[in-house]
């Protein structure tokens, strides 16, 4: 899974997106709706490999918009190789049409765009009380009225998008409920009004027309003064208190409360998406002409409009001790929706808010006790429902997805039915998802728009551009597209340049939020699992050999047994319950074997230590909400580790893979030296090492008598200051990672080289300029590489190792009797040939054997078989590699220089 800290992620692309990826990392299902194109250039679908990179230096020089990025593609020569964005429509054909482009097939989105707002705010004197309080839910509902979302798709998109009205892309598949009981004052009926109904029926009356003001809307969804759906929001304002009474023909609010321009509202609009831009801009004149009769893009004293960049939104940042009351209304995007989790239960269930004292229940407040105080909270909208929170967790750990008498299409708001699992007590996730929509939509949280169909271009000549089939190009989605694609004769040499439409914003694991951050934190940085680009719901094992799920019952140690703030017991501050009834309890553990082959780029090896330090950094600092279910983690040995959890559901195991920071690089100093990390990693004994080491990643109040290291918020002993906003890696250099890229080389690994600014925020105009972790090296002659460049997976497949333990010992037995014997001895021929031996042959020894040694048990493509049941779209094995000036060919296309030969 390629993704930021663990899953803060999703919403992290609170970017401008039509994109997606795995979650992650790592998520589900996607449609494919047909878009007419032409053919001239079309680019065919490339298999990917699950090694590189091919290249050794990959460039994002950045753009201010995605505007910029596409002039900068056309022009000639071009500063970039691909793009990062969906192509505007109307470029697409004659992209197309030209030989010099390669035009990629059109994908659904696994992203969507939505208006938000933060639920902590004062709306016009209106308290939202956290999405609480019904004055709220009626100011929500009037903007919901603000936009008719077909005629936008048509005149801003193309019709290249779908209407939505709940917060899930349409690639996702999940039942949408019936939306036309949602608006109490003005209930739907028609053809929409059904499950599974077409986008764009929710709060939408009749189609936007320009109106009978002497003002009309610049924007022709813009709804007019007088026509149903501007009426029908002037009726929510009355609702809300913020006026008396309107005019009886254009509707125009009258009466209105001093309290309006008492406490004015802003709407910040992205500026770096034209229509994002476009969207915000309708709204201020909208909800102006309702106040003020006149169609003003923003309205002095009551709706100010302010547009700006991504890195510009104030949102994304939170307080730790207070709410930030930073911003009211936001044109926000999402991507890397690829299960309905991603956003409706990381994005928007209020254990995922910053979750200081004084507005959790626990105080008397709505949200979650279990939140934790963030500076980079998944739910940074403060939105907290407890009826809402109660559907989607039930939804979150249900022990099916679907059940039969879940709802299905056609059904209406008054004949929907419902399911539990089979012999349970419990809704099936399908169930719980639809109630949790339902509550959603009529509570208004947000004003979900539309999700993309996206086209994506590079230049000719490329190959292995892999096109991911949730967010095409976007980070973190270019994963597999910034390792694979090579160029025999590029336009830079040894160069890969893709384009970032807009700029960084911070690139620390604990803030980034964005999706270029996430690309660049995903070229540095692993994780322990990732996912199939060409079906990026597909989880791959990709640090580890294997991940297994335990339950509770039959670990060798005695897991936490309770977690969290207790209503019928007491349960200590290490997982003891000490009286009462308690919960959270651990129910099972997921456990990671890592690879043993794996090092930071400053050469360490990467332990399990390493993880346990960043699983805990993570959460224990309100940050990875992926490893919410998380109670402890327990160290079992140098490469293996458990995750204990209170719950499972269907994507549990893809959301607890997160990215793992070298703890030698992250802890605080005043605990434990980078010195001292290695010493301790690297002793022999293990009971020793990982007593010194389980007291360099928490203190001793967060470790249990068995060991279990627990998440507490405040116990973890990473480096505070490194946490902080403000922190920048790039700068500190700290860029440190076993990803396949490295920012610098020899002692400047680390930055700032790799940023034109010598930091992490790299303005339009300037780039980052990554460097192939390897490079200088023979293909497969060092441990100095990434674990899985080209080079590695060469020698993987001439070792004869395939991941079977007792097939690989009984393989580490025949090669160690050919040690010595002379070149052509049968059964050892295939070990003194190929990249471990020579064209002519040599005499197996000790480099041959541990070759063979060093892959026992490893399955490059776990949990799948490369030949027997490939992951989808995977190259034929063996395939064709790059690595760098060098091009290894399998011994079907050179039958004397192959490596596997």
């Amino acid at each position: 899974m390629r993704n930021i800290s663990s899953l803060k992620l999703l919403i992290i692309f609170a970017i401008a997106l039509s994109l997606a990826s795995l979650p992650g990392a790592i998520s589900p299902s996607i449609r494919l709706p047909s878009v007419n194109v032409a053919h001239a250039a079309s680019a065919t679908n490339q298999p990917w490999v699950p090694a590189g990179p091919a290249m050794d230096t990959l460039t994002y020089p950045t753009f201010t918009d995605e505007a910029a990025e596409f002039t900068a593609i056309q022009t000639s020569p071009s500063p970039i190789d691909l793009t990062d964005w969906p192509l505007d429509p109307t470029l697409i054909s004659g992209l197309t049409a030209n030989s010099a482009f390669q035009v990629t097939s059109p994908i659904s989105d696994t992203g969507y765009f939505e208006l938000q707002f933060h639920m902590g705010q004062n709306f016009w004197g209106c308290q939202f009380n956290y999405g609480n309080a019904a004055c709220g839910t009626n100011i929500r509902r009037a903007f919901a009225h603000g936009l008719d979302k077909s005629i936008f798709i048509s005149t801003e998109l193309g019709g290249n998008a779908q209407p939505i009205d709940n917060p899930v892309p349409p690639s996702v598949d999940l039942n949408t409920p019936d939306p036309c009981a949602w608006d109490a004052l003005f209930p739907q009926t028609g053809a929409g009004c059904i499950v599974n109904g077409v986008g764009g029926t929710a709060y939408h009356l009749a189609a936007a027309t320009a109106g009978n003001c002497a003002s009309h809307p610049q924007f022709a969804y813009t709804p007019g003064c007088g026509t149903p759906d501007f009426c029908a929001a002037a009726d929510h304002m009355i609702a809300a208190a913020l006026a008396t009474g309107k005019n009886p023909t254009t509707c125009v609010l009258t009466g209105i409360s001093s309290a309006v321009t008492a406490n004015p509202t802003h709407i910040f609009v992205r500026s770096d998406n034209t229509p994002r831009l476009h969207a915000g801009n309708s709204y201020g004149q909208f909800i102006c002409a309702l106040f003020t009769g006149t169609f003003s893009t923003g309205c002095s004293g009551i709706f100010v409009v302010d547009p700006g960049p991504i890195t510009a939104f104030p949102g994304f940042t939170t307080s730790t001790t207070t709410v930030a009351l930073t911003w009211w209304v936001y044109t926000a995007g999402f991507g890397n929706v690829l299960t309905f989790d991603s956003s409706l239960f990381f994005g928007y269930d209020s254990q995922f808010v910053s979750g200081i004292s004084s507005i959790k229940q626990s105080s008397g407040g709505f949200c979650a006790n279990a939140a934790l105080p963030s500076f980079a909270p998944g739910n940074y909208l403060y939105t907290c429902q407890a009826a809402y929170d109660t559907q989607i967790e039930a939804a979150e750990f249900s022990p099916c997805l679907t059940a039969p008498g879940d709802p299905t299409t056609g059904q209406t708001h008054l004949t929907v039915t419902f399911a539990n699992c089979p012999a349970t007590t419990s809704p099936s996730a399908a169930s719980a998802a639809y109630k949790a929509q339902d509550i959603y939509g009529q509570n208004a949280n947000t004003i979900p728009w539309w999700s993309g169909k996206n086209q994506f271009v590079y230049l000719t000549g490329w190959q292995r551009v892999v096109l991911n089939k949730g967010n095409g190009f976007t980070p973190p989605g270019n994963f597999f597209s910034t390792i694979n694609a090579w160029n025999p004769s590029p336009p830079v040499a040894g160069t890969l340049r893709q384009g970032f439409k807009q700029s960084t914003g911070s690139v620390s694991p604990f803030i980034g939020n964005t999706v270029w951050d996430a690309g660049v934190i995903g070229s540095v940085w692993d994780t322990p699992g990732t996912t199939n680009p060409d079906s990026p719901q597909a989880y791959l094992d990709w640090m580890t050999i294997k991940t297994d799920q335990l339950a509770a019952s039959g670990l060798s140690y005695t897991p936490p047994a309770c977690s969290g703030t207790q209503t019928t017991g007491t349960c200590s501050s290490t997982g003891v319950c000490t009286s009462g009834t308690c919960t959270g309890g651990t129910v099972a553990a997921f456990r990671y074997t890592l690879r043993n082959d794996i090092f930071w780029q400053t050469g360490q090896k990467v332990t399990a230590w390493d993880l346990a330090f960043s699983y805990i950094a993570f959460r224990a600092s309100g940050v990875g909400a992926g490893l919410a279910p998380m109670t402890g983690i327990k160290v079992l040995s140098p490469t293996q580790v458990d995750i204990d959890v209170n719950a499972v559901g269907p994507f549990t195991k893809l959301f607890l893979s997160s990215t793992v920071l070298p703890g030698r690089d992250w802890v605080s100093p005043s605990v434990c030296t980078a010195a001292a990390w290695d010493s301790a990693a690297n002793n022999p004994n293990f009971n020793t090492a990982n007593t010194a080491l389980t007291a360099c990643i928490a203190q001793s109040g967060a470790v249990t008598s068995s060991g279990v290291i627990l998440p507490t918020f405040g116990l973890s002993n990473v480096d505070n200051n490194k946490i902080q906003p403000n922190y920048d890696p790039v700068a500190s250099h700290n860029l440190i990672g076993s990803g396949p890229f490295m920012c610098g080389t020899g002692s400047g690994i680390g930055g700032p080289s790799c940023s034109s600014s010598g930091t992490q925020s790299v303005p339009a105009g300037g780039s980052w300029i990554l460097t192939r972790y390897g490079i200088g090296t023979t293909p497969g002659g060092s441990l100095n590489t990434y674990f899985r460049s080209a080079g590695n997976l060469a020698l993987w497949a001439y070792s004869g190792d395939r991941g079977n333990f007792g097939t690989d010992f009984l393989n580490f037995g025949q090669v160690s009797l050919c040690f010595g014997k002379p070149v052509g001895t049968s059964g050892c021929t295939v070990w003194q040939h190929g990249i471990g031996g020579s064209a002519s042959g040599t005499v197996v020894g000790l480099a041959q054997v541990s070759i063979v040694q060093r892959f026992v048990g490893v399955n490059w493509v776990a949990p799948y078989d490369w030949t027997a049941s490939p992951p989808q779209n995977i190259a034929v094995f063996p395939p064709v590699l790059h690595e760098g000036a060098v091009t290894l060919n399998p011994c079907s296309t050179d039958p004397t220089n192959g490596y596997d030969c």
